[in-house]
């Protein structure tokens, strides 16, 4: 790979939340931020993923902090190819056990 990679400092995203996939309040928009120099700190956000199945641990979602967003043309395919390079927080355990009332990790 030879080309330009343009890099972002925000990017705005679509989703439904966790907890509420089509429920009232339907689509969010947020901005995601991976910003050296935001206001003289810097921001870099923390997101969730969907990576797999809800009966997954975490309903099939991931945690990451976002360190910065870019994207590179593919000549191949012909388009923009968006990327994110992430740190995983990873649960501490694969078969979690979850507090029937709450819902919360023990």
């Amino acid at each position: 790979f030879d080309g330009p990679i343009h890099v972002f400092h925000s990017a705005k995203v679509e989703y439904y939340p966790p907890s509420d996939s089509c429920g009232m309040g339907g689509m969010h928009r947020e901005v995601i931020h991976a910003n050296p120099n935001y206001g003289g700190s810097c921001c870099f956000d923390t997101v969730f993923v969907s990576v797999g199945d809800e009966a997954e641990a975490m309903n099939g979602l991931l945690v990451a902090r976002v360190w910065l967003l870019f994207s590179y043309f593919d000549p191949y395919h012909s388009k923009d190819v968006p990327c994110a390079l992430v740190t995983w927080f990873i649960h501490p355990s694969d078969n979690p056990e979850r507090d029937k009332d709450t819902g919360m990790w023990k």
